[in-house]
């Protein structure tokens, strides 16, 4: 009987402690991501070396192409900044993609 008795109370202990384990919610703990920087690094290209549909941007827009500059963004896109004289001669920078859209 002794044997009955100290095995029920090791059984309900097991199961007191299985359900008290459910009921308590785990801690995850938080891995924090380091953020990628938004800082791009712009290197000097030619004129000539930029693509057809960013030219033909700049032709649309009636600007006079000053400097030129090309840098690769965290998605492996090619982001052009060009220093621009526009038609009233203020000097003004664009951001255009490859293909030509202008970026904010």
């Amino acid at each position: 009987m002794k044997k009955v008795l100290v095995t029920w109370v090791l059984v309900m202990t097991l199961g007191l402690s299985v359900s008290l384990a459910q009921v308590v919610p785990v801690e995850v703990p938080v891995v924090e991501k380091p953020q990628q920087s938004k800082v791009l690094a712009f290197s000097e290209i030619y004129v000539n070396d930029l693509p057809e549909a960013v030219m033909d941007r700049l032709a649309q827009e009636g600007a006079m192409i000053k400097q030129a500059f090309m840098a690769y963004g965290i998605d492996g896109s090619r982001i052009y900044k060009i220093n621009v004289l526009t038609n009233d001669a203020h000097e003004q920078t664009l951001f255009l993609g490859e293909d030509g859209k202008l970026l904010k």
